[in-house]
């Protein structure tokens, strides 16, 4: 999706930074209303609601159908609610890059895979998200890295990519300074992205309502872990040998119920610059606000609307800046609901306890923080907050309680039920306590399709090698014994060993869904009559292979390509006397060590004609280096 410029004019600037994007020419946003808004959208106040509301999109779904087509513990994604949002955070920033999605606060990669091609960067605390971000199609210049925990490494070599670094310590400045003062002397100073500093406020921060949990989530505390102290801001930046930074950034808190802190931070930064400013003769020109804006839980609950933000800042942004914004709940949250289903109905004492095959496992934020979301019934209607019902989840734990007093009594075992706003925080928090596991996840797309993008996890998706005590079992037989060749040779099979080798594939027809999905059709001979399980590693292994060159633009295989991390399954026999199907999707190359070195995620389907359905599936990651010869 395309970029979009700045509804109002002040926040641009005239020079162009390397690591985030400005915006090109005025294109609409596919979710914008058909005629374009006015110059300064937030100029008719009235016409922006200030109050977050709760959202309508999932009221329309009929979670019968959907329970019964996808089954339970389904993650649902709403395609239009999330870039509505998007567009509404746009008309603050002035372009979708300037908007960083805090890959902590959703890790799915049919959100990521969204956010990406409508535009907006990604925020992320770790290597591991940050390849996330590239597998899902997000540019180096549209990814920064910002944790307490930073690894140098991993910063430098983003910082050299063109992406964005987010120094938290003076220590910390001060070693990639070091790096770069060491690369600069090499005689190799290349071309960096943009380097941020954290700042913790010298301005008082604090929510207009103080809740139980409002501890745990003000990231400004003037004595927690987050940042540079103001005052120690510009002696730190004044003291870098090499590096220039760019920008400031600060955040106000998780789940912030008012506006204020975000126009009292803009002014802040903005004197923090302005000093380095005069100190150093270079003015940071970067402005980032972070995230922490709430969203609304219950009716009742009071949060101002993205538009009340930028009705708030409109008159407080400073022209010589760029200004980032970092929403995770105010982006995602309201996008993302949780299908789920009765299981158990049970009286104790008076005191109904309805329990659903959610809880705790995905909802963790919901139960440990007692922040309850609205949960909709079978028809579509809210659950009542008020009642001597309860509403449980299936864990072996008291605390595991969705809504602890409530009216169930329309609930029967079997009934669909959906966990409202619960696109943040939830699903990067889940667990897989007492074996749960996920359902997966659809996308509500905004044409109303709706398209599972995430297939349901088993068991196994908690490898054996890593939950058996391997070595433990091993050490209670220390004794070695060698095993006669004779005693083997009639456990071994045949055809492994020997008629696999005549095993063959040729490509009878092949069709590509863009340039991301693609279908091939192969003929196959085996002395078995079955596709067998190094047989269907092959053929899948080798359409992939198609597949990614075909997608980067190669003509010719002229390196080495080859897998890990390797998912199988086979649920079903596929015979070889009939035409056999692969399907490979693909996720974006990410870049690994080298600037020619990539790596991409694979996810691939199997089937047959003689079956119904699919008889294999998937996943397993392509590397490679664009060098070498052939094979």
């Amino acid at each position: 999706m395309s970029d979009r410029t700045a509804a109002r004019g002040v926040i641009t600037r005239t020079r162009k930074p390397a690591g985030i994007p400005m915006p090109a020419a005025p294109v609409e946003l596919a979710v914008e209303r058909a005629t374009r808004p006015s110059a300064t959208p937030y100029a008719d106040a009235c016409a922006a609601p200030e109050k977050a509301c709760i959202e309508t999109w999932s009221a329309a779904l009929n979670l019968r159908a959907l329970l019964a087509e996808h089954g339970s513990n389904v993650w649902v994604v709403s395609e239009a609610q999330l870039l509505a949002n998007l567009n509404s955070w746009t008309r603050i920033a002035g372009a979708p890059e300037h908007v960083l999605f805090p890959v902590k606060a959703n890790p799915s990669p049919a959100v990521l895979e969204l956010l990406a091609a409508a535009g907006a960067s990604a925020e992320c605390a770790s290597p591991a998200e940050i390849l996330l971000a590239r597998l899902a199609g997000f540019p180096n210049a549209r990814i920064a890295y910002n944790s307490p925990a930073a690894d140098l490494s991993t910063a430098w070599k983003l910082l050299v990519a063109g992406g964005t670094v987010v120094a938290d310590s003076c220590e910390f400045l001060a070693a990639i300074d070091e790096q770069a003062t060491a690369a600069r002397e090499a005689g190799d100073a290349p071309a960096l992205g943009q380097l941020l500093v954290r700042v913790n406020p010298a301005i008082d921060i604090r929510y207009r309502k103080c809740e139980a949990w409002s501890e745990l989530t003000s990231h400004a505390k003037k004595t927690g872990k987050f940042g540079i102290p103001a005052e120690e801001v510009v002696d730190a930046v004044a003291s870098l040998r090499t590096l220039r930074v760019t920008g400031l950034h600060a955040h106000v808190g998780t789940q912030m119920d008012h506006v204020e802190p975000f126009v009292q931070l803009a002014a802040h930064l903005g004197e923090i610059a302005d000093a380095i400013a005069d100190r150093t003769g270079v003015l940071p020109t970067l402005l980032d606000l972070g995230g922490g804006l709430g969203i609304p839980f219950a009716s009742t609950d009071e949060f101002p609307s993205i538009d009340a933000l930028g009705h708030a800042l409109a008159s407080a942004l400073d022209p010589r800046f760029t200004y980032l914004f970092e929403p995770g709940h105010a982006l995602v949250g309201n996008a993302v609901a949780l299908l789920g289903s009765v299981v158990s109905v049970k009286n104790v004492r008076g005191k109904r306890w309805t329990i659903a095959d959610v809880g705790t496992d995905q909802l963790a934020k919901i139960t440990l923080l007692s922040w309850h979301h609205p949960v909709l019934g079978p028809d579509g209607h809210t659950l009542a907050t008020s009642g001597n019902d309860a509403l449980g989840g299936p864990l072996c734990f008291s605390g595991d309680t969705l809504l602890p007093a409530t009216d169930t009594s329309s609930l029967k075992v079997g009934d669909p039920m959906l966990v409202q706003h619960a696109g943040a925080y939830c699903a990067s928090l889940a667990s897989t306590f007492n074996g749960r596991r996920s359902g997966g996840t659809v996308v509500l797309r905004a044409n109303g399709a709706i398209e599972r993008t995430t297939p349901r996890a088993s068991g196994l998706d908690e490898p054996l090698a890593r939950g058996h005590a391997w070595s433990a079992l091993a050490a209670m037989h220390e004794t070695r014994m060698p095993l006669a060749l004779d005693v083997i040779a009639p456990l071994s099979s045949k055809v492994l060993r020997e008629d696999l080798c005549a095993e063959r594939f040729a490509y009878i027809a092949a069709t590509s869904e863009g340039t991301h999905a693609y279908e091939f059709e192969f003929a196959v001979s085996s002395p078995v009559g079955f596709v067998s399980m190094p047989l269907a590693i092959r053929l899948a292994g080798d359409a992939a292979i198609v597949s990614t060159l075909r997608m980067l633009g190669y003509a010719t295989k002229a390196f080495p390509v080859w897998g890990t991390s390797l998912d199988l399954r086979m649920s079903k026999q596929i015979a070889t006397n009939e035409p056999v199907r692969v399907r490979i999707e693909l996720s974006h190359a990410a870049q690994r060590e080298g600037p020619k070195s990539r790596r991409l995620a694979v996810r691939f389907t199997m089937r047959g004609d003689a079956v119904a359905g699919d008889a294999a599936s998937g996943s397993f990651e392509i590397m490679f280096d664009e060098a070498g010869a052939g094979c």
